[in-house]
C-alpha cells in the first residue's frame, strides 16, 4: 500500500469525482483509478461504486470504514514526519500557556542555558486546550498544560507537578476591593473579561457558574493576559484567573473564593505515549520534573 493512495482516496471520498481528484492533484484520472485499484485488491473488496449512466459515485460499507481509518493514518503520517524533522533539527518544540510561561518557565530558563538547552527549545504559545490538542496532533514534543481536573489520555504521559486555586481579580477602585475573600454567586451579573475559550479558566468558571446557577456576562475574551489584566485594572470588567497570575500589581486586588469543592489550576508536564524521546528531550523533562514541583 501507498500512502499517495490513501491521499488519493480521502479526496475521492471528498469530491466523489474521478476527475476533480486528479486535477487535485495534477495527475492523471489513470493514476487515481489504479490508485483505487490497488486498495481495493490489497484488501479484497469494493470500496466505490460508479454509476456511469448518471455520473454518481457511491461509498461502499467497506469504502466508510477505510475512510476512518485513513484518517488516522495520514494523520499519523504527518505527526511522523513532523517529529522527525525535528529531531534530525534537533529541535525541541515546547507548548506554554501564557500564566505557565511566565510563572515557572522564566524560573527554570536560567538552568536550560547552563545545559546548553536553550538554544534548542522552540516554543509554542496558547490556552492549554489548544495546546493539547496540538500535542495528540504531533505538532509539539513536550507541553506544560494547566486543567482544572487531573489529565487522563491513553495517548499522553503526564506528570502533575503543582496545584493552586483560582481566584476573582478585581481593579484597585472596585467596590468589592476592600474584600479578602468572596462567593461566586456574589458576581451574578457583574461583567467578566476572560481568556479565550482555548483556555483550562473557561472550562473552571463553567463549573463554578452552573453549580451556582449564574449565567455569565463575558463582556470581552482574549488570549493575552496582560490585557485582560490592564482592562480589569481599567474597571471595565472583573476577571477569573489561576491564582499564579497575580505579579504583584498595586492596581489589581485578587480575592480568594470561599466556595466548597471549587477547581484547581493544575499544572503538568505531557508528552506523546508514541513519542521517542531524543537525548535533549529526556535531559529536559529530567530538568521539568526536578526544578517544578512546588515552585
Amino acid at each position: 500500500m501507498y500512502i499517495r493512495d490513501l491521499e488519493y482516496y480521502q479526496q475521492l471520498i471528498l469530491q466523489k469525482n474521478f476527475s476533480k481528484v486528479a486535477a487535485f492533484f495534477n495527475v492523471s484520472q489513470p493514476t487515481i483509478s489504479a490508485a483505487i485499484k490497488r486498495l481495493e485488491e490489497e484488501l479484497s473488496t469494493q470500496l466505490v461504486i460508479r454509476d456511469h449512466s448518471h455520473n454518481d459515485l457511491y461509498i461502499t460499507l467497506a469504502g466508510e470504514q477505510l475512510n476512518k481509518h485513513a484518517n488516522q493514518i495520514l494523520n499519523e503520517w504527518l505527526v511522523t514526519k513532523d517529529e522527525i524533522s525535528r529531531l534530525n533539527n534537533d529541535q525541541i518544540t515546547l507548548g506554554l500557556p501564557p500564566i505557565i510561561r511566565n510563572y515557572y518557565f522564566t524560573k527554570i530558563a536560567s538552568q536550560l542555558s547552563s545545559l546548553d538547552l536553550l538554544h534548542n527549545i522552540q516554543t509554542i504559545e496558547s490556552g492549554s486546550n489548544d495546546l493539547r490538542k496540538a500535542l495528540l496532533h504531533g505538532k509539539i514534543d513536550i507541553a506544560l498544560l494547566g486543567s482544572d481536573e487531573p489529565l487522563s489520555y491513553k495517548s499522553l504521559i503526564t506528570q502533575e507537578f503543582d496545584r493552586h486555586p483560582f481566584q476573582i481579580f478585581v481593579a484597585k477602585n472596585h467596590p468589592l476591593a476592600n474584600r479578602q475573600a468572596i462567593h461566586f454567586a456574589d458576581l451574578k451579573g457583574l461583567p467578566f473579561i476572560l481568556l479565550s475559550e482555548g483556555f483550562v479558566h473557561t472550562q473552571a468558571i463553567n463549573k463554578l457558574a452552573n453549580r451556582n446557577h449564574m449565567r455569565l456576562n463575558p463582556i470581552f475574551r482574549s488570549t493575552d493576559v496582560n490585557l485582560v489584566l490592564n482592562m480589569v485594572a481599567a474597571n471595565l470588567g472583573i476577571s477569573f484567573l489561576a491564582s499564579i497570575t497575580n505579579d504583584q500589581r498595586n492596581d489589581i486586588v485578587a480575592l480568594d473564593l470561599l466556595d466548597d469543592d471549587q477547581p484547581e489550576f493544575i499544572t503538568s508536564i505531557a508528552y506523546r505515549t508514541a513519542h521517542v524521546l531524543t537525548p535533549a528531550q529526556k535531559n529536559i523533562l529530567i530538568l521539568l520534573n526536578k526544578n517544578l514541583r512546588g515552585i
